[in-house]
């Protein structure tokens, strides 16, 4: 588990000039240095970056940094139209997880835009953060969806995104971690259970194969109005 000073995640401890891995209490580990984790603190892109593959479906706007922070990039002048969604789905290619049981972590820094009809998103737009992700693909993953002031958890299998747990509301701010043992899943917000889900049927996929960190949100833009962002994040981690 990460260890925070208020809301800075600590990801350095020294002893003199020895880098400490990690941190126990009795046989619990409390903090790991192994992890995988984007601030996404650089310059406005149109995409994240070397370090993450696209894997579309939007073949022109895709996930990239606004204000330090990851959103999809609808441009202002996109002239929109009915069920005119974009959805984009990256792959952070540069570090896969060390182990089947662990966690990943978001903080939302916007809500996002409520639903609408000219764009197709009738229920919301959705920013979703997944680990156990498909290492050369986006077809399996277990993650963390955020739709319409809801934190939820979310199962990708052979492509198809399926909620399993509504874990309840959040707001810009907090930290949202979803952590797997096995089978079981649990949502934390700001370090409270949020909800879990035991997925009794061994329906979501996990091995070597399955260790990758994942990224999807959306976007578009009214007819003649404005646009519409699914929630922007200001960090992800993987661990």
């Amino acid at each position: 588990m990460p260890l925070y000073h208020g809301t800075t995640l600590i990801t350095d401890i020294r002893h003199g000039a020895t880098p400490i891995t990690e941190v126990r209490h009795g046989d619990e580990q409390v903090w790991a240095r192994s992890v995988t984790r984007d601030n996404f603190d650089r310059d406005d892109a149109a995409t994240l970056g070397g370090n993450w593959t696209d894997h579309g479906p939007s073949s022109d706007y895709k996930m990239g940094i606004e204000n330090g922070a990851a959103r999809i990039q609808i441009p202002e002048g996109l002239v929109g139209g009915f069920f005119d969604l974009r959805t984009s789905r990256m792959r952070f290619n540069a570090a896969t997880a060390h182990a089947d049981d662990g966690y990943v972590e978001c903080r939302p820094s916007s809500m996002g835009s409520s639903g609408s009809l000219l764009n197709g998103a009738l229920t919301g737009f959705v920013t979703q953060v997944f680990g156990r992700l498909s290492n050369s693909a986006f077809s399996h993953g277990m993650g963390i969806e955020l739709n319409a002031g809801h934190a939820s958890i979310v199962r990708l299998v052979s492509g198809t995104f399926a909620v399993v747990k509504d874990g309840g509301t959040f707001v810009a701010g907090n930290r949202l971690r979803l952590v797997y043992v096995g089978n079981l899943h649990r949502l934390y917000r700001n370090g409270y259970q949020l909800c879990e889900w035991n997925d009794s049927g061994a329906t979501a996929s996990k091995g070597l194969g399955y260790r990758s960190l994942g990224v999807v949100g959306q976007g578009g833009k009214d007819v003649l109005g404005p646009r519409r962002f699914s929630p922007a994040l200001d960090y992800v981690l993987m661990g």
